[in-house]
């Protein structure tokens, strides 16, 4: 057995990093499919279905805000979040997690890893507790394994040729699902047979371009010719017809013949097979083909609820991943349990003009209903500076409100209601402009 895999008895420290070695070694040579094609992290890169999928994972994240918040609960038990934007942490992740790359590459290339690899990990820089600075370590270049006593030790390969070790309150690590309960499944290796067929489909395509778009002929004659004849007529017919050739009228003579070779229906299904490999990969990384510039693939409504179903059952496992990652490798759920890393994904699931317009209004009180909603928090919604004024931060009770609100034994006022939304530009633009909802 090569390096005593398959033993249960415990191996040396020396024999274990080799095999962590060997595990990256097989890696990089990537893995066999029954299409003959390798398929590593590197090549499935070249697969434009499984750049594009990773890149969506990878910039939907890096896109979205985060922040601390602290957390603390009402005395009826609700729970209440206050942003602290001034905390460490969230200039850390914010602003410069280290000194070569802004928040987003940081954030789009450790996802990045975890979407294609076995996790996206990043060693932590301390000082007297604070974390100063992340640096991210490629998929390729790190393994990691369980020790004896449970704990995790993860192995960092350098360019030097070197590598080290660290413990598991020494880095930051996001990772996909697992079934060991602390290696990601790495996602290249399991689709690795869509992966290499889409190629193997890819370079047949190539070959029938470089061949003019078109399939090979036969050249035959009745009377026999000898090797160098041959060579000589189709090099002949190949530079006037073939692929670079200036065409025309052939014109044979001794009894020759050309039968072309046409495609059969087989050959004809080629484009769609390689649209239903974009779907297969897509699968993998549970990404709609919408999102994979496929768009004739919207089985579920509009664009938009496509839209939608991505934000929530694409990137909404991977949004909660994050979150966890960083409460418990940056801010240290067990130290701060009140402290949480909050990301923002109201950005990714904005509707049009018009149905924003709808939502801030009610929101605002329009119809008559208690606002939840003040003006100043509408402006900064819509990427505006609050007003900061006594109108622009009171929540419109609402004629309910009102009418609540009136003395008991006498006759309540009448009722004010507001006009129900019509657009953006009658209710919210105002909202903007500091002024009220207008009243009937």
């Amino acid at each position: 057995m090569i390096f005593g895999w398959g033993k249960k008895a415990a191996l040396p420290a020396e024999r274990k990093s080799a095999e962590l070695s060997l595990a990256g070694v097989l890696g990089w040579l990537g893995w066999g499919t029954s299409a003959g094609i390798s398929v590593n992290d590197a090549s499935a890169l070249a697969v434009p279905a499984v750049f594009c999928a990773v890149r969506t994972i990878a910039e939907g994240m890096a896109q979205m805000p985060g922040v601390v918040k602290a957390r603390s609960f009402t005395p009826g038990g609700l729970p209440r979040l206050k942003p602290l934007h001034d905390h460490w942490a969230t200039r850390l992740l914010t602003e410069s997690p280290n000194g070569f790359q802004t928040a987003h590459e940081f954030v789009e290339g450790m996802i990045f890893n975890a979407a294609l690899g076995a996790g996206g990990l990043a060693i932590k820089n301390e000082i007297d507790g604070v974390v100063v600075e992340l640096l991210p370590v490629p998929s390729s270049a790190w393994t990691v394994r369980q020790m004896p006593d449970y704990a995790l030790q993860f192995r960092v390969d350098y360019a030097d040729k070197t590598h080290g070790y660290f413990s598991r309150d020494q880095v930051l690590l996001v990772r996909g699902p697992s079934l060991d309960g602390f290696s990601g499944l790495p996602a290249v290796r399991l689709a690795r047979e869509a992966i290499g067929l889409s190629v193997a489909l890819e370079r047949q395509q190539a070959k029938l371009a470089g061949n003019g778009g078109k399939p090979s002929g036969i050249l035959s004659f009745k009377k026999a010719l000898g090797p160098e004849a041959k060579e000589k007529l189709r090099a002949t017919w190949q530079s006037k017809f073939g692929v670079n050739g200036e065409g025309g009228i052939a014109v044979l003579d001794t009894d020759a013949t050309f039968g072309p070779i046409t495609m059969n229906s087989v050959d004809a299904e080629f484009l769609e097979t390689r649209r239903m490999q974009i779907e297969e990969i897509g699968r993998a990384f549970r990404v709609q083909p919408i999102m994979m510039m496929q768009t004739d693939k919207t089985p579920f409504g509009t664009a938009e609820q496509m839209f939608r179903m991505h934000v929530v059952h694409t990137l909404g496992p991977w949004i909660r991943r994050w979150e966890d990652a960083i409460r418990r490798d940056i801010l240290g759920f067990k130290a701060t349990p009140q402290l949480i890393w909050d990301m923002d994904e109201a950005e990714l699931l904005r509707g049009d003009w018009e149905v924003q317009g709808s939502y801030f209004a009610t929101a605002l009180g329009a119809g008559g209903q208690p606002a939840w909603m003040t003006q100043d928090e509408v402006r900064v919604g819509v990427g505006l500076n609050p007003m900061e004024t006594e109108e622009s931060q009171k929540l419109n009770p609402g004629s309910m409100g009102q009418m609540a609100g009136a003395a008991p034994g006498k006759a309540a006022s009448k009722a004010v209601a507001l006009p129900a939304p019509q657009t953006l530009l009658d209710h919210v633009t105002k909202a903007m402009e500091g002024e009220a909802p207008d009243a009937v």
